[in-house]
């Protein structure tokens, strides 16, 4: 059940990660500008290049970097404008796991996270993946809208501080069958 380290839709190109590609997709890393608020937490220093060299594994018991993907959406113009991981076989065995979303800023609002969605729930399911999971902190009503309104409609839990603050943090796992 492996994917493809590259595919297209009409109009983007979309591919494994390179070292290369780490100035592009620190840039719209930083046009994140609401991260802190919503997360808690701003990028952590190179976290490009450690994704990409060590990759962003889950929390289990023997978490490899051979099932995991960061992969570069770029215009079929070559112009970079998001990134996206996937974890394969977490949190179950038969589930694609996102852990990281971003299309840049800059080029919001024109359907481009919806074309990466439906490509990636094309390849996972011609892969022979079951679901898709993901993680979305409560604050982030904007991607939860996102989410919701891509199919990721099945709650499997909500995890995080108890209490709501502006210094409180929560997570909602959602998953989308394929």
């Amino acid at each position: 059940m492996r994917l493809s380290d590259r595919w297209s839709t009409e109009r983007l190109v979309i591919r494994k990660a390179a070292l290369e590609d780490s100035k592009e997709l620190n840039c719209i890393c930083a046009s994140w500008e609401d991260k802190i608020h919503m997360e808690g937490d701003d990028f952590p220093k190179d976290y490009i290049e450690d994704c990409i060299v060590n990759g962003d594994l889950p929390p289990i018991e023997n978490a490899d970097i051979s099932d995991y993907y960061m992969m570069t959406i770029q215009k079929v113009n070559g112009q970079i404008i998001g990134f996206f991981d996937l974890y394969h076989g977490y949190p179950d065995k038969d589930t694609i796991w996102i852990s990281i979303f971003v299309i840049d800023k800059e080029v919001q609002g024109k359907a481009y996270g919806q074309e990466v969605i439906k490509a990636i729930c094309d390849e996972c399911k011609k892969a022979g993946w079951k679901s898709i999971g993901l993680g979305v902190y409560l604050k982030n009503w904007k991607g939860l809208r996102f989410w919701s309104n891509n199919g990721f409609n099945k709650i499997m839990g909500i995890y995080g501080d108890k209490e709501y603050s502006e210094n409180t943090f929560s997570i909602i796992s959602l998953r989308k069958e394929l």
